[in-house]
């Protein structure tokens, strides 16, 4: 998978106006991921992160906005 971290972080930022960062790593634990709420600041910040953090993240964007009926391609 080809993933885009400016679109992505540009994605989750608007998801970030109706959530707190709180929430969405709540929601990305409740899946059974392993995931920390610096993971989330580092990537919001433009510093490097890991793949399994860029594909933890993408997979929450995707489903997020797929369960809203939007395309996260948009």
């Amino acid at each position: 998978m080809y993933i885009d971290d400016y679109t992505l972080r540009r994605l989750l930022q608007e998801l970030l106006r109706k959530k707190t960062r709180n929430q969405v790593v709540q929601e990305i634990k409740l899946k059974g991921e392993k995931f920390h709420q610096y993971n989330l600041d580092k990537f919001l910040e433009g510093k490097d992160v890991s793949l399994s953090t860029l594909q933890k993240i993408d997979n929450y964007v995707c489903r997020q906005y797929y369960k809203e009926g939007k395309s996260p391609l948009i």
